[in-house]
């Protein structure tokens, strides 16, 4: 969650997709739910809260 958001993953299962964003918009309704693809994450072994981390300054 962030900034008057949700953001969450989108594998391209249009019907699994739909409901995941249908429940997230049910649980959070005054925010707005973005779905991202994240296929070449997934690759890498990562996933949005890996890539959306701070990064300490050295």
């Amino acid at each position: 969650m962030c900034n008057g958001a949700v953001i969450c993953a989108h594998f391209g299962d249009s019907r699994a997709d739909t409901a995941a964003k249908a429940t997230l918009a049910r649980l959070h309704p005054d925010r707005t739910i973005e779905q991202l693809n994240i296929d070449r994450l997934g690759t890498g072994g990562g996933g949005i809260h890996c890539v959306t981390q701070q990064q300490p300054v050295p």
